[in-house]
């Protein structure tokens, strides 16, 4: 009788590993196969019109940025594959109605009470300022004298109300992008990327997070979710270097 309960307990015992050695198999099935459709995504199922209305208006502009392309030295899909998110975000009727008063704000009183995304790219007035000092800092002599981002007046106000006139015009946010990406050929000009997609994702989340972050912090930024598709920032949030590999590697690249 022992025998037959020893017996009874170990069957039992075995069935129940068994069955939570299946039940953690099938877990971790779920995980890879849902990892690998996460990392797949078709975005431009995801997100429909707004991904081709993006994709429309970057190509549109195609002339442009090859004529940027070779100042930055950087082929146009990768220039627009990182402000694609953006480009997907943007709302001109938004931004030319909320953003009005903010703009105002800006010019007379400074970033301390206003900084806010504008114009197609959805730059804000710090990043310009700070592509502009860069710029000056980093850049050849040649290139910077080529971006003329120089500007003709020393009164701040004056130079604030430039800069957003600037951030208005697409052409503009082009050379602060190109601007953008000599910067950061400067700046991680020893670092090596294992692909033109990790170039990608890092360069994109430096435009998103903004400079002067931590290799540790962009890394880390790079597997967020921290970018809300819609301006009023409902619902779910993306990571913003997969949305733009995703186009990028759209392409064929």
């Amino acid at each position: 009788m022992k025998a037959a309960v020893k017996m009874f307990t170990y069957v039992k015992r075995f069935y129940k590993v068994s069955a939570l050695l299946f039940v953690s198999a099938i877990i971790c099935v779920a995980f890879i196969y849902a990892k690998k459709i996460y990392n797949h995504a078709d975005f431009g199922k995801a997100f429909g019109s707004k991904a081709l209305t993006a994709e429309k208006k970057l190509d549109a502009m195609q002339d442009h940025f090859m004529l940027c392309s070779k100042l930055c030295k950087t082929d146009t899909k990768f220039m627009q594959s990182i402000v694609f998110p953006e480009v997907m975000r943007y709302s001109s009727l938004k931004d030319g109605i909320e953003a009005e008063s903010l703009r105002t704000l800006y010019v007379q009183l400074g970033a301390a009470y206003a900084n806010f995304s504008i114009g197609l790219f959805q730059m804000k007035p710090t990043f310009a300022e700070q592509v502009e000092i860069k710029s000056k800092q980093l850049l050849p002599d040649s290139i910077y004298k080529e971006l003329q981002m120089v500007y003709t007046s020393t009164d701040q106000q004056s130079i604030r109300q430039q800069r957003v006139e600037r951030l208005l015009d697409e052409d503009w946010q082009l050379v602060y992008l190109c601007a953008f990406i000599s910067i950061c050929n400067k700046n991680y000009e020893h670092k090596t990327f294992s692909s033109p997609t990790e170039k990608l994702q890092w360069y994109a989340t430096v435009y998103n997070a903004g400079f002067n972050k931590t290799e540790t912090y962009i890394n880390n930024k790079i597997k967020q979710d921290n970018f809300y598709l819609n301006q009023d920032m409902p619902g779910k949030k993306f990571k913003y270097a997969a949305i733009a590999s995703w186009f990028y590697n759209k392409a064929g690249h």
